[in-house]
């Protein structure tokens, strides 16, 4: 079975998506290599990384703890990810979890020897706005909760891109348990947007690898409209859970031509006062 497919994105970047869509990120500088997120662990990622690249792999950076993200973590010593998502690495990272969100996304039944194990060490703690130098490429973190707590974006400095990963997509998932209220979310975002000049180039971790970098401004607007009740709160299903997305879809694209979109709790919108 294939596990993973390749495409080059940038001169230093690869982008690998497993069997589920989900991508991770091979970025290489002079003097080693940094992953950025692990899949949901089916298949042997590591070796498949190593035979991409010739450089010391020492860096792996989580985006959050949730399973398609984090699931092949326990291929990998030192892994950073930032502390409020370490509970949930454990508690929502399990075999049981990953199994259950790829049997979702392909329909297929793969057993637990498809996949590694689940991480038994530590994490190191990813901090906001720490640097990771990779011999003519510098790797930084930008913490941006709303999706879970210990989101994560990742800037590479020197060639103006931002991974937003799950942070800030088409789809935004703002409905879990660990997730912001709307208006708490929408305050990260602004801070965020400070920081806007610094890239010119937005990447996915689902779907398209690239969006318009006004997919910033596109989901501010949403949240602007969730908080004002102005939304159009269509129906939307995932993994069974019956859900409410902001703006009308059609085949998961906004019917309206937009950027962005919230699928949200109706009881957490406004942060606690």
């Amino acid at each position: 079975m294939e596990f993973f497919t390749t495409e080059k994105v940038s001169p230093s970047t690869t982008k690998i998506v497993d069997i589920t869509g989900v991508a991770v990120f091979l970025v290489e500088g002079r003097e080693r290599a940094a992953l950025i997120d692990t899949a949901t662990g089916a298949g042997d990622l590591r070796s498949f990384v190593e035979g991409l690249t010739s450089k010391p792999l020492d860096v792996v950076i989580l985006t959050h703890g949730h399973c398609d993200h984090a699931g092949g973590a326990a291929g990998f010593e030192r892994v950073w990810l930032h502390k409020a998502d370490w509970e949930l690495a454990c508690s929502r990272g399990g075999m049981e979890h990953k199994m259950d969100y790829a049997r979702y996304i392909t329909g297929k039944e793969l057993t637990a020897q498809d996949f590694a194990p689940d991480r038994a060490g530590d994490y190191l703690p990813l901090e906001p706005g720490q640097r990771f130098d990779l011999g003519g490429l510098t790797l930084e973190a930008v913490h941006l909760p709303g999706h879970t707590q210990g989101m994560t974006c990742v800037l590479n400095v020197e060639e103006r891109t931002i991974l937003f990963g799950d942070g800030c997509n088409p789809s935004v998932f703002l409905w879990e348990e660990e997730s912001s209220s709307v208006e708490d979310y929408r305050a990260e975002l602004l801070r965020l947007k400070e920081q806007e000049h610094r890239w010119d180039t937005v990447w996915l971790s689902h779907g398209p690898t690239q969006i318009d970098k006004a997919i910033l401004d596109g989901v501010i607007g949403v949240c602007d409209e969730i908080i004002a009740g102005t939304n159009d709160w269509q129906p939307f299903d995932f993994m069974g859970r019956p859900l409410r997305i902001a703006k009308r879809v059609e085949n998961y694209v906004r019917a309206d031509g937009g950027l962005g979109n919230i699928v949200y709790n109706p009881e957490n919108i406004f942060a606690s006062r």
